[in-house]
């Protein structure tokens, strides 16, 4: 768990998670977490607060620290609970949740219970804002996103994928300029591959993927990159 300050210190039970999520959102804002980003926070510490609650004592407690441009969140049981491998961790549970949607994650098993420790990087200083480029050759079409991949950026690429959408065309997405992501954005990334993927002969081919981007790729969807994908 980072030294740093702490932003929030909440004991938390079944009757109190809406207060805890209150006071993760505003004092994320309040650090500069984006929106997106923030709403992803709020959904993991929900849902390990929620296996400490089904899955553990009952009861516990979460602090979040800021510390080298990165909110750590840790959810600890109050008690000593079952062991390794209690906790779900199918998808849709709160392990898996935790791990596709954190920068980092750890988890401690311990003679004072059970904690999970995750961690969110804040962003960069730089323009905020997003920028889709689309470009036209050779039967294919190039759709170039620099900046973070969020809510904002999320509706334009859907549009620019529906625009560019045809029978037997090529879409390029390249992802090498994105400076930062949170849940909608992967998820219109997934769409968009749904999407072509129902177009007779369409195809949809994603480049520039940092190894952190594809993991969650594959994490979040069963729809996983081919063999002949060039961001392989």
């Amino acid at each position: 768990m980072s030294d740093g300050p702490r932003l929030v210190d909440q004991a938390f039970d079944g009757g109190s998670l809406q207060a805890m999520r209150a006071a993760l959102e505003a004092r994320a804002v309040g650090a500069g977490m984006p929106e997106g980003r923030t709403a992803d926070l709020v959904l993991v510490v929900h849902e390990l607060a929620t296996n400490v609650i089904l899955h553990g004592s009952g009861s516990g407690r979460v602090i979040m620290t800021a510390d080298e441009g990165m909110l750590h969140v840790r959810a600890a049981d109050s008690a000593a609970g079952p062991p390794d491998g209690a906790w779900p961790v199918e998808p849709g549970h709160g392990l898996w949740i935790a791990r596709s949607l954190s920068d980092l994650y750890s988890i401690v098993h311990g003679p004072e219970g059970t904690s999970v420790t995750v961690g969110f990087a804040l962003p960069l200083p730089g323009p905020p804002s997003s920028l889709l480029t689309r470009d036209d050759a050779d039967g294919s079409t190039t759709l170039s996103l620099t900046g973070p991949l969020d809510l904002a950026a999320a509706t334009d690429l859907a549009a620019a994928v529906r625009a560019a959408l045809a029978p037997g065309h090529g879409i390029v997405l390249d992802l090498g300029g994105v400076t930062g992501w949170d849940s909608s954005g992967i998820a219109a990334v997934v769409t968009a591959r749904l999407h072509v993927g129902r177009t007779p002969g369409a195809t949809i081919a994603l480049t520039g993927l940092s190894e952190d981007f594809r993991r969650r790729l594959d994490c979040l969807t069963s729809a996983v990159l081919h063999d002949d994908d060039p961001s392989r």
